[in-house]
């Protein structure tokens, strides 16, 4: 009976799949949801590294390895995991970020509640636009673009080739700006309708001081928030299309910076 031998090579390019594919399970939507026991998520990492690992031609692994080149490519590979994880959570952020500007205008600001995603307490808006985001991530398939971007960067991006270049730095703080853009344009509508309610109850408020603008003018303008944001989910899913097919280009991009 013949003893089931691995090579030497193979256990070193699932150990540099696992380094990858890590700082996915750390850092990218849905992956790194919180509510997920940690041995599940090793587990996963675990089983996604073997899946994908024969991706990675054995070629390619690096020859001669000593402490100091070993240390350098740990650190390459989980940060390279780590960035295209980052890009994706940038979208997330903007969403988060608009339902905060929405409770905030809608007087919701105060009212919080757990996030067993991340653990933290965040608005109620904030929980709704992350959740439905991710819904429709999964429904498009956009975790599969993750594991895809892993599986293919070993292309463009070899094993022991990440590099922090100036382009890399330009697309961290383009896609950190995104979180601001992504969060106007989906709160900008409910923003926009609020600050004319106001406007509209102060010229009111001047006009007939025996109102109560202060008892009035918040239901009425939880009211007009309300409908304005049921307005809106309408065009939402349009958005979030174009937000992910902009971001699955923007992971292979990164991809290509990091070479």
């Amino acid at each position: 009976m013949e003893l089931f031998l691995i090579s030497t090579p193979a256990i070193i390019r699932f150990v540099i799949m696992l380094l990858r594919v890590s700082g996915i399970i750390l850092f990218a939507p849905f992956f790194s949801n919180q509510s997920v026991p940690r041995q599940i998520r090793a587990a996963m990492a675990l089983v996604v590294a073997y899946v994908l690992a024969p991706s990675l031609p054995l070629s390619s692994i690096p020859t001669g390895l000593n402490w100091g080149s070993i240390t350098g490519l740990v650190a390459g590979e989980i940060l390279s995991g780590l960035l295209i994880g980052f890009a994706a959570s940038c979208v997330f952020a903007g969403m988060q970020f608009a339902g905060q500007v929405i409770s905030f205008h809608l007087g919701f600001a105060l009212i919080n509640q757990f996030d067993p995603q991340t653990n933290v307490e965040v608005p109620v808006f904030s929980f709704l636009y992350d959740y439905l985001g991710l819904l429709f991530f999964l429904l498009v398939n956009g975790h599969h673009w993750l594991l895809l971007a892993i599986s293919d960067s070993f292309g463009p991006l070899p094993v022991g080739g990440v590099r922090i270049h100036g382009s890399v730095l330009a697309w961290i703080l383009e896609l950190s700006a995104q979180v601001l853009v992504i969060g106007l344009r989906i709160a900008g509508p409910v923003m926009v309708v609020t600050i004319i309610v106001d406007v509209v109850l102060g010229i009111i408020g001047h006009a007939a001081p025996q109102i109560h603008i202060l008892i009035v003018g918040l239901p009425v303008k939880i009211l007009v928030g309300f409908g304005c944001l049921s307005f809106s989910f309408y065009f939402l899913p349009r958005y979030l299309a174009s937000i992910y097919s902009s971001l699955y280009k923007t992971l292979f991009s990164l991809v290509h910076a990091m070479s």
